[in-house]
């Protein structure tokens, strides 16, 4: 009876560590996914931006092929494909983006683009987004409530991390 309750604890353990285990993979796919999102979105950033000289009828156009050329895929609408032009141009005299920004999903990028305009101020929201994994609704409202200038300029002090415990 005995042996049963200690092979019992450490099946439990056991089943613990490879859903802990299972969990982190997980997470580090999907982080690894947005990544290679992300770099796929600034080359074809990239492609638009350089044929700017055509107009919008080069957007237009561009987009229409990479659809009938991935029918089952999204994201090469006409305004995703100027997001993407609009991510490159902000980024494209860095020597690589900043990794904060490269691990976002796409839409958190975009809000970033769209709302904060300094660069560093972005990569600091970035930062924040990863460290207390925000979805975009709360990077969003993080930004109208100007958590920046609240934290970082203002160099508040918290107990956070001496009172909560870590993230899991």
């Amino acid at each position: 009876m005995e042996e049963n309750k200690m092979l019992d604890k450490d099946f439990k353990d056991l089943v613990l560590y490879a859903k802990e285990d299972i969990l982190k993979t997980r997470f580090k796919v999907q982080e690894n996914a947005n990544m290679e999102l992300i770099k796929l979105y600034f080359r074809l950033g990239k492609i638009v931006s350089e044929n700017v000289k055509y107009g919008n009828k080069f957007i237009e156009d561009f987009s229409i092929a990479l659809k009938l050329e991935f029918p089952d895929t999204t994201g090469f609408s006409t305004r995703n494909l100027s997001r993407m032009k609009k991510f490159y141009e902000e980024y494209k005299d860095l020597s690589n983006l900043p990794m904060a920004l490269a691990k976002l999903p796409w839409s958190h990028n975009n809000l970033l683009l769209d709302k904060v305009k300094e660069l560093n101020v972005r990569k600091w929201y970035a930062e924040k987004c990863i460290e207390n994994g925000w979805s975009y609704t709360v990077l969003d409202h993080q930004i109208d409530l100007q958590l920046y200038e609240r934290q970082a300029i203002a160099k508040k002090i918290t107990n956070f991390e001496n009172k909560l415990p870590a993230m899991q």
